[in-house]
């Protein structure tokens, strides 16, 4: 299972619903809101932008790709949008910069830390 926090200014809120809405589609994965949580030392009220999704599953090479094309698009369409994937305690932030590179960089980080699929 991945993490995914969007940091959305101004938006959190509906900015996830894209990401979650886009994901669905454009590469067809398990993909769900997280229970509501506040990060360890934050105090309700704060203004916080932020929000997070779970991504389910196995993420297959091709699944891989997939997510990352989406992840970096959504990124790369909103002025200070911010994704971090998060799988056990390691973690990548997808922020501003080349396109190419970030997609290739999330793609081969999903592929190094994919679960084994879970059998029935």
């Amino acid at each position: 299972m991945f993490h995914l926090t969007i940091d959305a200014p101004g938006g959190a809120a509906s900015a996830t619903n894209m990401l979650l809405e886009e994901l669905l589609r454009g590469a067809r994965v398990d993909v769900r809101h997280a229970p509501a949580t506040l990060p360890d030392g934050a105090k309700s009220g704060t203004g916080m932008a932020i929000s997070e999704l779970l991504l389910n599953g196995a993420v297959p090479a091709a699944v891989a790709a997939a997510v990352a094309s989406v992840i970096t698009a959504f990124v790369q369409r909103g002025s200070a949008r911010k994704v971090v994937i998060r799988s056990g305690d390691e973690s990548i932030t997808v922020q501003g910069g080349d396109a190419r590179t970030q997609r290739a960089l999330v793609e081969d980080w999903l592929k190094k830390h994919e679960s084994p699929a879970v059998e029935e």
